[in-house]
């Protein structure tokens, strides 16, 4: 059969996650493309997948021009949850759905722009049995439609998705007496839908099926249909270093009983380094704390932006801008991470314990900077800013970021109650409680267990090559001939 792939563009975390996947499928003798903005296509194919570029070429992607959407106000944003009725935990999960992820949803469904159209007419032209499409990319359960294609969603995160859609249809009457819209997806959707003479249905907004690697216990309740599959990490292939293979000399290991130093790895993530200058004040603290654990080696995965603050690098502390975490993980002890699901995921499959940086307390709002900086300040964002791409910062609204990875939360809860890890909260713990947090996540075999028990429930669950045959009978059941 074949099967299109749909994905936000110039993302590792949104490309990534389908790569297993998508060799799975290729490997068993399926036709396989990705389709996204033309810009991604070499990193597209440096998976060894073959890319279908859309929209016109002379084109910067959306998130880079001044006409890309807005984050909601915050004001509108807690209007919709009070009349909701939202719990503080459930405000966060609408939150990130609201004020940060229709954004992205709202790029790729223009009418007014070639990205959707172009994909849709490939879709009618190559004709593909299954659609697999991103979240954040609705136009593939479109582009399905048109073409008569299966299509389902595939998450890389929890389904902040369809929790809200679920939300906002058990609130429908309250929203409407509110004059608030009762289907924002819907809303930004209609016109490409119309476009090709659709209506706005449930399965256009969530797929048949929804393909979901989280586990049971880290999943929010919705009312979509699911095919669970192990979140098998990937990134793209590199000359192997020597060292990478190694434990540094020097003491025995009470987890696994070999000789040497416990390797701790600290990983701040790829996308946020990208948008924001700096790491607020947290990589200066870890850093600092860091020092003075002589029995442990650091490997730090921060580029010059995210060291831009910090005065010393200690001499226990290797800084890389880039080292594959699955290449990595083999030889840590732990994993200091920001919370990110992929990167969460390499811990989870190489058994290894975690330190999610988390402030459990601080929400992930998104708000309004007052003044207008000339310039990008430490822990805020402007639209159409990238670092190394477009940086002109003089005109724009600014946001402020809260000083955490929007998933940090719900990732740093589910390490402490699966006992493999702990929170790394730099605004509430000092140097010193930070620097003991670290030497007894990296000591206490009673982490190292909990990941290996862990890692059991995680290849107890499907790997992408054992779910073909159920794609191939949902293809048969749900394609439109």
């Amino acid at each position: 059969m074949r099967v299109l792939f749909t994905i936000y563009p110039n993302s590792y975390a949104h490309l990534y996650p389908v790569v297993p996947l998508a060799w799975a499928l290729q490997s068993a003798g399926h036709e396989v493309r990705v389709a996204t903005h033309h810009s991604s296509a070499e990193m597209i194919l440096g998976t060894g997948l073959t890319p279908v570029p859309l929209g016109n070429p002379e084109l910067v992607p959306v998130r880079l021009t001044e006409d890309c959407s807005q984050p909601e106000h915050p004001d509108l944003v807690l209007k919709y949850a009070d009349v909701m009725g939202l719990s503080k935990e459930d405000r966060e999960h609408w939150i990130v759905f609201y004020q940060y992820l229709l954004n992205p949803i709202s790029d790729y469904v223009r009418v007014d722009r070639d990205e959707a159209s172009d994909l849709v007419e490939f879709a009618k032209i190559w004709k593909p049995d299954l659609v697999l499409w991103d979240p954040t990319h609705p136009a593939g359960g479109v582009a399905a439609k048109v073409s008569g294609a299966a299509h389902a969603r595939l998450l890389i995160s929890q389904d902040q998705f369809g929790w809200s859609l679920d939300r906002l249809a058990e609130s429908a009457d309250a929203l409407r007496a509110a004059g608030l819209d009762e289907n924002p997806i819907a809303t930004l959707l209609a016109p490409l839908a119309e476009k090709y003479g659709l209506e706005v249905d449930q399965e256009l907004l969530v797929g048949q099926w929804t393909v979901d690697p989280m586990f049971q216990d880290f999943r929010l309740p919705t009312s979509t249909k699911k095919l669970a599959m192990r979140q098998v990490p990937y990134v793209d292939p590199q000359v192997s270093s020597s060292w990478l293979h190694e434990r540094p000399e020097g003491t025995r290991c009470d987890c696994c009983g070999r000789r040497g130093t416990r390797r701790v790895a600290l990983s701040l993530g790829e996308s946020v380094r990208r948008f924001i200058p700096g790491d607020w004040d947290r990589a200066p603290k870890i850093l600092k704390a860091c020092e003075g654990l002589d029995d442990i080696e650091f490997i730090a995965t921060l580029d010059k932006m995210q060291l831009a603050d910090v005065d010393k690098v200690p001499s226990n502390v290797r800084t890389f801008d880039w080292v594959p975490l699955p290449a990595l993980m083999p030889t840590c002890s732990t994993l200091i991470h920001h919370g990110g699901n992929g990167t969460y995921a390499s811990a989870v499959a190489f058994q290894v314990p975690q330190l999610v940086c988390d402030i459990k307390d601080e929400s992930v709002l998104l708000k309004l900077v007052d003044d207008e900086p000339d310039e990008l300040r430490t822990g805020t964002y402007r639209n159409g800013y990238e670092a190394g791409i477009r940086e002109e910062t003089a005109t724009g609204t600014h946001w402020e970021l809260p000083a955490k990875k929007i998933e940090a939360t719900p990732v740093s809860e589910f390490v402490i109650a699966k006992g493999v890890g702990g929170r790394l909260d730099h605004r509430a713990q000092s140097v010193e409680e930070i620097r003991e947090l670290i030497w007894r996540t990296a000591h206490d075999p009673a982490y190292h267990h909990a990941a290996v028990n862990l890692r059991s429930e995680w290849l107890a669950m499907p790997s992408p090559s054992d779910i073909i045959p159920d794609l191939e009978r949902l293809v048969v059941q749900n394609r439109r001939l």
